[in-house]
């Protein structure tokens, strides 16, 4: 069979010492982790058995870069943080003296709450993308391995599927078929440890070494065929301050144990800046016979500054000599872009310092693979990590269309097309739901657009087109671009709120990324009952992915009283919180809004300015974002929720108090804008053309409410309840340009206010006279609801007006 074939070659690579440790290895061989938010990998190197003097550690392990997903185009990708990113992009400094010195170095790698892990590629193509990935990394940067971790993956987040029986196993085939000299180790955690046989082929066959993942415990892992001189049955987080650290007396029962039984590694998890000699001894005069002792200085870490490549990375318009590499791009950067063919290890620079967000590469052969890579010039002297791009073919001279593009979510339909290809004579279009396996086909189209029918309401799919250009000549399908059906257009019946019952309900609004330097975070609440138990934390909105991938609004902490809102931000590794002075009442509806300048973070309450701290840089925060929850059930909210928005800009005072009740959906900065007058249905749509549709969870029906913060567009049953022909508006019909004449028989009249049929506020008008006359020049041709209102507010009369 061809896959035991390649299972030989690669044995007898191994066998031929192309993957072994070196010669004086330890027995046991020891592995060291360092988490690198808060130690330097230097002082791996910093310790010998006293006698021997070799290396007391065999493998060091940087922990940890991520396994992220890039929602724009279905894919996994390697994520680096700011720490991950400062020893890679300076691995002469933090890599090279320990490998000088004997010791492998590997990248682990784990996911981040984003759906995708190891567990869980729906195809051999997605699990060979993420192998290449991980071995462009490690080739790149010099590494002599990875770690796969199953931790933190979030599976199903994003859209993404659940883990399968075949992905963890594919993984590791294409892994070893791209870097067979390299080590393959498994922290023993997560669903991979149940999904490690896949069509009679075993994980094992692939994997160097594995380890127990629980500290201060000692349990083998079971990686067959791995025979125990490949396992650690011991886990050791090395003693510090940490309650969970392992102690000398069960760190001395661990160290007796691998010998006894026969394990040959012992696995030493999180080694800090300290002088660890005497307690690492107790280990190693178990293990080898002898003390260690501190031979190297102790090195002390100072923090990386964040610096993230770019995502929505594709090759497109792929003509046999040329392609467009294309990525999301930010103006405030440059980008450094690579490529090369797959086979060969010499990357050609395409160009350095480049602004914008696509290249052309020339002097392509026809139908060959490629491979490409680009990184971000933060500044001068910081630059991100790699971010290897999926492989792609030059293609036959018939170009591959791109340009995709998903709009008009309808919930049954949504429209998609692309660019025209200039040679194309027709498109054969392919799509499926994002968990499915078949296609659904859909070929000879005559346009380059093209609307899918019969989709399944707040369902994720994803589509590619490929262009023909004769009867016998055709493009590579593009990759594929997903999108979310939406939902099912509503028709209100008046202004709404949603309530949340502070144990299960919430809103799931998809992904977002809003790093960067300026963001708002703005809309009404009015709390039922604020939580009694620790941390009394009821979550309002915002991503909470870590420490260093947050961006948050919510009442209460563990140290802050459960009525006071907090606004969070992560700017490197940690997180800023801006606590308010202000205590909020129950049962009272408040407008609140959390902004940041680039300078200083604020809190605003009901449009006054409540509490500021001074914060400077990009800040971190990419993820699923959540209304009413965050972090888990136990912080969700108890009460209601209206008119909230996401603004990827700072608002000042004066526009919080101004439009606190209704803003333009096309509002420069404007992200999203969930109104919350739907009534019905199972989502709140966003009114920007953004599409963040927040999805209902838990909830149903009885969760909208007619207690709300503003008066926004009136239903006809509205419109039935109020005060009729109190006063005359005509003509009615108005012809566009003509004037429309208010005659005002209530001297307690105030104001008319006009609303389109989305809701939206058009205009308002202070009533200074009997005979009001109003243009509709700058009004589009129409239906529109208007009111009259008081002096105080309250709708005196109200109808339809009609613009021709």
């Amino acid at each position: 069979m061809k896959r035991k074939s390649i299972l030989a070659a690669l044995t007898l690579l191994v066998l031929q010492g192309v993957t072994m440790l070196k010669a004086q290895q330890l027995n046991p061989v020891g592995i060291c982790y360092v988490e690198v938010n808060n130690n330097n990998m230097l002082n791996v190197g910093s310790y010998t058995l006293q006698n021997t003097n070799r290396q007391l550690f065999d493998v060091a392990i940087i922990f940890a870069a991520n396994i992220n997903y890039d929602v724009s185009k279905n894919r996994a990708y390697i994520s680096s943080n700011n720490n991950v990113t400062k020893v890679l992009n300076d691995v002469n400094t933090y890599v090279r003296p320990l490998q000088q010195k004997g010791i492998k170095v590997l990248l682990d790698i784990l996911g981040n709450h984003q759906g995708a892990g190891i567990s869980n590629f729906p195809t051999r193509e997605a699990a060979r993308d993420f192998a290449l990935q991980i071995a462009h990394t490690v080739y790149t940067y010099g590494l002599d391995g990875v770690d796969l971790d199953d931790e933190y993956a979030g599976y199903g987040n994003n859209g993404t599927g659940q883990p399968n029986s075949s992905s963890f196993v594919m993984l590791l085939q294409e892994l070893k078929l791209a870097m067979p000299d390299k080590l393959i180790t498994f922290y023993y955690l997560g669903p991979a440890t149940s999904r490690q046989s896949y069509n009679g082929d075993m994980a094992g066959n692939y994997i160097d070494y594995s380890w127990n993942a629980y500290y201060g415990t000692y349990s083998a892992p079971s990686v067959p065929p791995l025979p125990n001189a490949k396992l650690s049955a011991a886990a050791t987080w090395i003693k510090n301050s940490n309650p969970q650290s392992t102690s000398v007396a069960t760190l001395s029962t661990l160290a007796t144990n691998t010998i006894n039984d026969g394990y040959g590694v012992f696995m030493w998890y999180d080694l800090n800046g300290v002088d660890n000699a005497s307690y690492l001894s107790t280990g190693s005069n178990i293990l080898y016979n002898e003390n260690t002792q501190l031979t190297g200085s102790l090195y002390s870490w100072s923090q990386g500054t964040a610096c993230d490549p770019p995502l929505g990375l594709e090759a497109a318009n792929l003509t046999g000599t040329s392609a467009t590499l294309k990525w999301t791009s930010n103006s405030s950067v440059t980008y450094n872009i690579d490529y090369k063919p797959a086979s060969s290890t010499t990357w050609t620079n395409a160009s350095s310092n480049y602004s914008g967000n696509s290249i052309v590469i020339n002097g392509l052969t026809a139908n060959t693979q490629y491979d490409w890579r680009i990184q971000t010039n933060c500044s001068a002297t910081l630059t991100s990590t790699y971010l290897f791009a999926p492989r792609f073919n030059s293609g036959n001279g018939c170009a591959m269309p791109s340009g995709l593009k998903s709009e008009s979510f309808l919930g049954t339909t949504t429209k998609v097309s692309w660019d025209a290809v200039a040679s194309a004579s027709s498109y054969n279009l392919q799509y499926k739901t994002a968990a499915a396996t078949t296609w659904t086909d859909v070929p000879n189209i005559s346009t380059n657009s093209y609307t899918l029918p019969g989709l399944t309401e707040n369902t994720n799919y994803v589509w590619k087109v490929q262009a023909v250009c004769s009867a016998a000549t055709t493009s590579a399908y593009s990759a594929e671009t997903p999108f979310n059906s939406g939902f099912a257009p509503v028709q209100s019946p008046g202004a709404r709120s949603l309530s949340f019952n502070g144990s299960s309900h919430y809103l799931n609004a998809g992904q977002f990324n809003l790093s960067g330097n300026a963001l708002s975070f703005e809309g009404w609440v009015k709390v039922n009952a604020f939580k009694t138990g620790f941390p009394y934390i009821s979550s309002v909105m915002g991503i909470e992915v870590g420490d260093s991938n947050s961006a948050i609004l919510r009442f209460g902490d563990g140290n802050l009283a459960n009525n006071k809102l907090q606004f969070i931000l992560s700017f490197g590794s940690a997180q800023v919180k801006l606590n308010a002075a202000t205590g909020l009442n129950t049962n009272t509806w408040y407008h609140i809004a959390a902004t940041y300048d680039g300078a200083s973070m604020k809190l605003y309450i009901n449009g006054n300015l409540d509490a500021s701290v001074a914060a400077t840089g990009n800040f971190t925060a990419n993820g699923i974002l959540y209304l009413a929850r965050n972090y888990d059930n136990s912080r969700t909210l108890n009460g209601f929720l209206d008119e909230f928005r996401v603004w990827k800009r700072a608002l000042t005072a004066t526009e919080i108090l101004a439009n606190n009740c209704n803003v333009a959906p096309n509002a420069a900065g404007l992200e999203a804008n969930w109104k919350m007058n739907e009534g019905s249905g199972n989502g709140a749509l966003d009114a920007t053309a953004n599409t963040h549709f927040a999805t209902l969870i838990n909830m149903s029906a009885t969760n909208w409410k007619t207690d709300i913060a503003c008066a926004a567009a009136l239903s006809t049953q509205d419109l039935a309840s109020a005060k009729e022909n109190v006063n005359q508006v005509y003509p009615n019909p108005v012809k566009k340009g003509n004037n429309i004449h208010f005659k005002i028989n209530d001297s307690s009249a105030g104001e008319i206010v006009l609303y389109d049929r989305t809701g939206k506020l058009v205009m308002n008008q202070k009533i200074d006279k009997k005979d009001m006359i109003i243009s509709t020049q700058k009004l589009a041709a129409g239906t529109y609801v208007y009111t009259i209102n008081s002096k105080d507010n309250t709708v005196k009369s109200s109808g339809k007006l009609i613009v021709e």
